[in-house]
């Protein structure tokens, strides 16, 4: 498309496009009868995007069946999935606690506005990695099921379920913590949660009996601490999204920009030493997902839930 108007000629005192930009169209199933209630979430979804830590949303606009598109910028690495699979996930600490930074952003902003986005997990975090710098967005805020409010049940990628989740309850801003903390746990690991084992009815029962990812050898003890305190089968116990924000703020500045040696930033270089001390020993990434690891929403009512 041509690009969003967002620069001024003050000359001629206009906004011009900066274009050719590549989007992608995400469609909002049955939307041709689209509900009063999921027009006020669009609504707010819309205030959201405008804080610019989301993805970038250019507008709307309707497929041959009529249903509602959005206009979503293109994002050349493609989701955290991918990505991991591109990079054989070799990443460095920094890169990993500057992507976390961003996405707790977008879920501050989110969970600012007093939405829910329900449905976090790798597929819905975006990643453009600059020569500099890499970013990483949320999409699909909120976005899940049905437009048309006929339907009422929970998706979701089961490793990123919250346990309270497969009881029946409705998605909240703690449940969003917990799948935050898987996404630590995956940029931790390098490798997709579970992705060795069916997404079953057994692997429910078990994340509710209080079963989770193993940490991985050489994770710094601070990241560890606040990824277990996400985890926790109590939604009372998890940090909040403002708090995200701000302690991983304080890693990157640790991390990025303070020229003094912390306690802080000792663990990270430890973690980045012991990481790469055998680099060509290392093998990432090369767990092959089980055929029934899948890491794509669906109805959870339909594997078998809820106890």
């Amino acid at each position: 498309m041509e690009g969003p108007r967002w620069n001024l000629d003050e000359e001629a005192e206009v906004w011009t496009r900066n274009g050719p930009i590549k989007v992608i169209l995400k469609r909002l199933d049955n939307s041709q009868n689209i509900s009063q209630e999921f027009v006020n979430q669009l609504y707010r979804y819309h205030k959201c995007l405008q804080s610019g830590a989301l993805t970038d949303c250019f507008g709307m606009t309707k497929d041959p069946t009529s249903c509602y598109m959005f206009v979503i910028r293109y994002y050349k690495n493609g989701n955290l999935y991918s990505y991991l699979d591109e990079t054989m996930g070799i990443l460095c600490w920094k890169d990993i606690v500057e992507m976390l930074w961003s996405i707790s952003a977008g879920l501050n902003f989110i969970h600012e506005y007093n939405l829910v986005h329900g449905h976090l997990h790798g597929g819905n975090i975006l990643v453009e990695n600059e020569l500099d710098s890499i970013d990483a967005k949320i999409t699909d805020t909120g976005l899940h099921g049905h437009a048309n409010g006929k339907i009422s049940q929970n998706y979701g990628v089961i490793p990123f379920v919250a346990p309270e989740i497969f009881d029946g309850n409705t998605p909240t801003k703690e449940s969003d913590i917990y799948s935050f903390g898987m996404i630590m746990w995956m940029l931790s690991a390098c490798v997709r949660p579970y992705c060795d084992r069916p997404h079953d009815s057994q692997l429910i029962q078990e994340i509710c009996s209080g079963t989770r990812p193993n940490i991985v050898n050489g994770t710094p003890p601070v990241f560890s601490s606040l990824m277990l305190k996400c985890l926790d089968a109590n939604p009372s116990i998890r940090p909040t999204a403002s708090q995200l924000y701000e302690w991983l703020g304080n890693w990157v500045t640790a991390i990025c920009d303070d020229p003094e040696q912390s306690d802080l930033s000792d663990q990270f270089d430890v973690a980045e030493e012991t990481k790469f001390a055998n680099l060509d020993k290392l093998k990432f990434n090369i767990t092959p997902c089980h055929e029934n690891a899948i890491y794509i929403s669906r109805p959870l009512d339909s594997i078998g839930v809820y106890y």
